[in-house]
Protein backbone atom coordinates (compact mmCIF):
# COMPACT_ATOMS: atom_id res chain seq x y z
CA UNK A 1 0.00 0.00 0.00
CA UNK A 2 1.39 3.65 -0.96
CA UNK A 3 2.23 5.98 1.67
CA UNK A 4 -0.66 8.89 2.55
CA UNK A 5 1.34 12.11 1.58
CA UNK A 6 -1.24 14.29 3.16
CA UNK A 7 -0.16 12.35 6.49
CA UNK A 8 3.48 12.84 5.60
CA UNK A 9 3.52 16.32 5.24
CA UNK A 10 1.17 17.24 7.95
CA UNK A 11 3.28 15.14 10.39
CA UNK A 12 6.51 16.50 9.00
CA UNK A 13 4.88 19.96 9.39
CA UNK A 14 4.38 19.61 13.21
CA UNK A 15 8.04 18.78 13.53
CA UNK A 16 9.33 21.66 11.78
CA UNK A 17 7.20 23.74 14.28
CA UNK A 18 9.61 22.53 17.20
CA UNK A 19 12.14 23.70 16.20
CA UNK A 20 11.07 27.74 16.76
CA UNK A 21 11.86 26.40 20.77
CA UNK A 22 14.91 24.49 20.30
CA UNK A 23 16.23 27.38 19.35
CA UNK A 24 14.81 29.92 21.54
CA UNK A 25 16.45 27.35 24.53
CA UNK A 26 19.48 27.38 22.79
CA UNK A 27 19.77 31.13 22.75
CA UNK A 28 18.72 31.54 26.42
CA UNK A 29 21.47 29.22 26.90
CA UNK A 30 18.89 26.78 28.92
CA UNK A 31 20.58 24.02 30.23
CA UNK A 32 18.25 21.57 29.00
CA UNK A 33 18.47 22.65 25.14
CA UNK A 34 20.64 19.85 24.28
CA UNK A 35 18.34 17.40 26.20
CA UNK A 36 15.79 19.17 24.21
CA UNK A 37 17.14 18.86 20.85
CA UNK A 38 18.26 15.22 21.53
CA UNK A 39 14.50 14.00 22.49
CA UNK A 40 13.32 16.43 19.16
CA UNK A 41 15.90 14.26 16.81
CA UNK A 42 14.67 11.21 18.59
CA UNK A 43 11.07 11.96 17.73
CA UNK A 44 11.76 12.71 14.37
CA UNK A 45 13.05 9.74 13.99
CA UNK A 46 10.40 7.87 15.76
CA UNK A 47 7.69 9.48 13.49
CA UNK A 48 9.74 9.23 9.86
CA UNK A 49 9.77 5.48 10.66
CA UNK A 50 6.08 5.71 11.92
CA UNK A 51 6.08 6.58 8.39
CA UNK A 52 8.12 4.21 6.93
CA UNK A 53 10.69 6.22 5.34
CA UNK A 54 14.38 5.78 5.09
CA UNK A 55 15.32 9.43 6.24
CA UNK A 56 14.96 8.32 9.72
CA UNK A 57 18.24 6.92 9.81
CA UNK A 58 19.66 10.25 8.97
CA UNK A 59 18.31 11.74 12.87
CA UNK A 60 19.32 8.59 14.23
CA UNK A 61 22.94 9.27 13.17
CA UNK A 62 22.59 13.21 14.51
CA UNK A 63 21.86 11.70 17.77
CA UNK A 64 24.89 9.77 18.04
CA UNK A 65 26.93 12.33 17.12
CA UNK A 66 25.25 14.44 19.79
CA UNK A 67 25.62 11.62 22.30
CA UNK A 68 29.07 10.45 21.34
CA UNK A 69 30.61 14.28 21.41
CA UNK A 70 33.81 14.47 23.02
CA UNK A 71 34.75 18.31 23.59
CA UNK A 72 37.99 19.76 23.29
CA UNK A 73 40.46 19.76 26.44
CA UNK A 74 41.58 23.60 26.40
CA UNK A 75 37.93 24.93 25.25
CA UNK A 76 34.76 25.71 27.07
CA UNK A 77 32.91 22.70 26.73
CA UNK A 78 29.40 23.47 27.53
CA UNK A 79 29.97 26.19 25.07
CA UNK A 80 31.50 23.27 22.31
CA UNK A 81 28.37 21.01 23.57
CA UNK A 82 25.87 23.61 22.34
CA UNK A 83 27.67 24.65 19.37
CA UNK A 84 27.85 21.48 18.05
CA UNK A 85 24.27 20.83 19.27
CA UNK A 86 23.20 24.12 17.53
CA UNK A 87 25.09 22.64 13.64
CA UNK A 88 23.40 19.34 14.06
CA UNK A 89 19.72 21.20 14.51
CA UNK A 90 20.37 23.24 11.61
CA UNK A 91 21.77 20.09 9.48
CA UNK A 92 18.81 18.05 10.81
CA UNK A 93 16.02 20.88 9.52
CA UNK A 94 17.26 21.00 6.55
CA UNK A 95 17.07 17.61 6.15
CA UNK A 96 13.53 17.07 7.10
CA UNK A 97 12.80 20.66 4.94
CA UNK A 98 14.22 18.76 1.98
CA UNK A 99 11.78 15.92 2.88
CA UNK A 100 9.05 17.65 3.47
CA UNK A 101 9.76 19.53 0.35
CA UNK A 102 10.34 16.60 -1.58
CA UNK A 103 6.41 14.72 -0.42
CA UNK A 104 4.93 18.54 -0.86
CA UNK A 105 5.70 18.90 -4.42
CA UNK A 106 3.89 16.11 -4.73
CA UNK A 107 0.86 16.80 -3.09
CA UNK A 108 1.10 20.55 -4.92
CA UNK A 109 0.79 18.86 -8.66
CA UNK A 110 -1.56 16.69 -7.37
CA UNK A 111 -3.87 19.29 -6.05
CA UNK A 112 -3.59 21.04 -9.19
CA UNK A 113 -4.80 18.22 -11.38
CA UNK A 114 -7.48 17.84 -8.73
CA UNK A 115 -8.63 21.21 -9.43
CA UNK A 116 -8.82 20.77 -12.98
CA UNK A 117 -10.76 17.75 -12.70
CA UNK A 118 -13.46 19.37 -10.63
CA UNK A 119 -13.31 22.00 -12.92
CA UNK A 120 -14.39 19.73 -15.94
CA UNK A 121 -16.38 18.18 -12.91
CA UNK A 122 -18.17 21.38 -12.68
CA UNK A 123 -18.80 21.69 -16.66
CA UNK A 124 -20.71 18.49 -16.85
CA UNK A 125 -23.29 18.93 -14.34
CA UNK A 126 -23.29 15.23 -13.66
CA UNK A 127 -23.72 15.72 -9.83
CA UNK A 128 -25.69 17.72 -7.14
CA UNK A 129 -24.88 17.09 -4.01
CA UNK A 130 -27.83 16.37 -1.26
CA UNK A 131 -27.03 17.11 2.15
CA UNK A 132 -28.53 13.72 3.21
CA UNK A 133 -26.46 11.60 1.63
CA UNK A 134 -22.55 10.52 3.14
CA UNK A 135 -20.22 13.45 1.81
CA UNK A 136 -17.31 10.47 1.40
CA UNK A 137 -19.65 8.48 -0.35
CA UNK A 138 -20.75 11.05 -2.50
CA UNK A 139 -16.83 12.01 -3.30
CA UNK A 140 -16.31 8.52 -4.03
CA UNK A 141 -18.60 8.00 -6.57
CA UNK A 142 -17.17 11.53 -8.52
CA UNK A 143 -14.12 9.93 -8.43
CA UNK A 144 -14.86 6.40 -9.64
CA UNK A 145 -17.13 9.16 -12.38
CA UNK A 146 -13.36 10.78 -13.27
CA UNK A 147 -11.87 7.17 -13.42
CA UNK A 148 -13.93 4.91 -15.55
CA UNK A 149 -15.16 8.31 -17.90
CA UNK A 150 -12.65 7.73 -21.28
CA UNK A 151 -11.38 11.50 -20.92
CA UNK A 152 -10.26 12.55 -17.79
CA UNK A 153 -8.93 8.39 -16.96
CA UNK A 154 -5.26 9.94 -18.21
CA UNK A 155 -5.50 12.92 -15.75
CA UNK A 156 -6.57 10.46 -13.19
CA UNK A 157 -3.71 8.25 -13.99
CA UNK A 158 -1.60 11.04 -13.42
CA UNK A 159 -2.76 11.38 -10.05
CA UNK A 160 -2.60 8.29 -9.06
CA UNK A 161 1.08 8.46 -10.19
CA UNK A 162 1.85 11.17 -7.66
CA UNK A 163 -0.39 10.37 -4.54
CA UNK A 164 -2.71 7.57 -3.23
CA UNK A 165 -6.43 6.48 -3.73
CA UNK A 166 -7.21 8.32 -0.07
CA UNK A 167 -5.42 11.24 -0.56
CA UNK A 168 -7.17 12.29 -3.67
CA UNK A 169 -10.60 12.03 -1.42
CA UNK A 170 -9.12 14.68 0.96
CA UNK A 171 -7.77 16.73 -1.16
CA UNK A 172 -11.34 16.70 -3.79
CA UNK A 173 -13.17 16.69 0.14
CA UNK A 174 -10.79 20.18 0.54
CA UNK A 175 -11.13 21.39 -2.79
CA UNK A 176 -14.55 21.05 -3.71
CA UNK A 177 -17.06 23.57 -4.02
CA UNK A 178 -20.28 21.93 -4.11
CA UNK A 179 -22.39 25.33 -5.12
CA UNK A 180 -20.99 24.72 -8.57
CA UNK A 181 -22.05 21.31 -8.93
Amino acid sequence: MRKSITKITSNIKKQLSGIHNLVNQLEKKSSQSIRSINDWLLNTEKMLQELNLPESSKFSVKRGELTAFIPSTNGNKKKEYAHLAATILTQAQQDLWETFSAYSTKLENASTLINQLLGVIYQTKEFKYDTNENFTIFLNEVWSFCSNHEQLKGITAQILSLINRSDVIIIMAEKIDLENL
